[in-house]
């Protein structure tokens, strides 16, 4: 079943039965009326009689059918709201659809309507839920007491208590969807005065771009670099504001003008038309996305989350449906990017800290997997940074560039074309830089800007490691865990 028949199910079927189970109610009351009618009138024409309907009796005179006519005003409500709940459902789909379709090219659309359309998908759905558990309760209590003569009264107390449970915490979990991502590092943030040569290099690197200033630098051991608007998460606490991240591991394998290029590359984000799409639409988008994931797990948890199925399924059809507008237009704004990062530098030295990173990226989950070995004996890494970057330079051959151009960079926030894509960009290829990207240690290492790095960086060792026994469940001596190389 496809997605969007999957969504017109969850949309039409209660309505439907709704619809059909009032119709089939009104003819039943229509029937046992017209019956009425014939006894006591038998000389009334049969295909006059049969034209009566329920409705139309109730329009000429009400006095004598006031119980019933009663009842029948109950069941063109029903059919009324069925009608209407579908029709916005239906209208609903169209319009994330449409506003999937025109934003695929648009930037300054993709802001303005993101926000906006994911608030409107999240009322009228609350608007669809309540209508929903109406026409249900509808359904079994004129069902039951017309076609078998009892009123469950109990079983009706329970559903709609159970639906308005349910709406007050769909209401809840979809409203909640609209949020700035929150980004968790493992690193600390440094102060002007704490990192000088940094500062100075960054905002004179902002300068030269045009680009707007970072109002926080953090430094850790992630292996990333990224600007972001999203609230941080790191061991200073939590930090909000514009923020540039700079990865310790990686700068020991960045020369200093790769690093200049990479982080013009971020900065880059944050000039001209790219700087709203940065600060108004990535932070958003990426925390509603997280929020969805969430929903999908609650609405696995049993009966009680069932509530949550057509929200989630809708809303999951919305991110879809920006998601290929975002692809689209996150592919072109950071292969823009990567030539600010070029203009800063050169073609070929972005090109080999885009391979240097792609290429060594994955060593940090083997060195975080020796740490998890250690700590299990007793022991610490006293330099995690120094230790992945030796493990660099250990690997730094031939066969570490194999099969990189297919390859994708992880990031916090946005989406990255393949290393083929952005060396295409650049033109130049895997091949120009090949030798350059395997320069580890080069000359002139990033970590250089950084003060007193090796300092800073056992700190953030330390608690790095702590942290990972503590999520594992691995019990450590705080006052003195042995040490191991690096």
């Amino acid at each position: 079943m496809t997605q969007r028949v999957w969504l017109l199910c969850l949309l039409l079927a209660l309505p439907v039965v709704g619809f059909g189970v009032a119709t089939g109610v009104q003819s039943h009351f229509g029937s046992e009326l017209r019956s009425a009618i014939h006894k006591q009138y038998p000389d009334v024409p049969t295909v006059k009689l049969n034209k009566l309907t329920l409705s139309l009796a109730c329009q000429r005179d009400r006095s004598d059918l006031s119980e019933i006519c009663s009842t029948n005003d109950g069941l063109v409500l029903m059919k009324h709201g069925a009608l209407g709940v579908a029709a916005a459902g239906l209208l609903l789909l169209l319009l994330i659809k449409s506003l999937g379709l025109l934003t695929r090219g648009n930037r300054t659309l993709l802001v303005i309507a993101f926000v906006p359309g994911l608030y409107l998908t999240t009322l009228v759905l609350i608007g669809v839920i309540l209508i929903h558990a109406a026409i249900v309760i509808g359904v079994i209590y004129y069902g039951t007491s017309v076609f078998f003569g009892i009123i469950p009264t109990g079983i009706i107390f329970a559903i709609g208590l159970g639906a308005a449970l349910g709406v007050w915490a769909m209401a809840r979990a979809t409203l909640s969807v609209v949020r700035k991502s929150e980004t968790y590092v493992v690193g600390t943030e440094l102060s002007r005065e704490e990192a000088p040569s940094l500062w100075s290099h960054v905002e004179s690197l902002a300068t030269q771009i045009g680009a707007l200033h970072p109002q926080h630098i953090i430094v850790g051991l992630d292996p990333n670099f990224f600007v972001t608007e999203a609230k941080v998460v790191c061991l200073s606490g939590n930090i909000s504001g514009r923020t540039l991240y700079c990865s310790l591991p990686l700068c020991r394998i960045l020369s200093k003008d790769e690093m200049s290029a990479v982080v013009g590359h971020e900065l880059g984000h944050y000039k001209g038309k790219d700087t709203k799409f940065s600060k108004r639409f990535y932070p958003v988008y990426r925390g509603t996305t997280e929020a969805i994931t969430s929903l999908h797990a609650i609405g696995e948890k049993g009966v009680h989350a069932i509530a949550l199925i057509p929200a989630i399924a809708v809303l999951s059809y919305f991110l879809q449906c920006f998601a290929l507008a975002e692809h689209r237009l996150g592919r072109e704004r950071e292969l823009v990017a990567d030539q600010v990062g070029a203009a800063v530098t050169t073609p070929s030295t972005i090109a080999t800290a885009l391979v240097k990173v792609h290429a060594f990226t994955a060593y940090w989950a083997t060195l975080q997997n020796a740490a998890v070995a250690a700590l299990k004996q007793g022991n610490m890494f006293v330099n995690a940074s120094k230790t992945y970057a030796d493990t660099c330079a250990q690997n730094a051959k031939p066969s570490a560039l194999q099969g990189l151009a297919d390859t994708h960079t992880s990031h916090p926030t946005d989406t990255h074309p393949s290393l083929g894509e952005r060396l295409k960009n650049l033109r130049t290829s895997l091949q120009d830089v090949a030798s350059a990207a395997l320069n580890i240690p080069p000359e002139e290492p990033a970590i250089e800007y950084v003060s007193d790095y090796e300092a800073k960086e056992k700190e953030i060792s330390q608690s790095y490691q702590f942290l990972l026994a503590q999520n594992l469940g691995i019990s450590l001596d705080e006052e003195s865990p042995s040490a191991v190389a690096g």
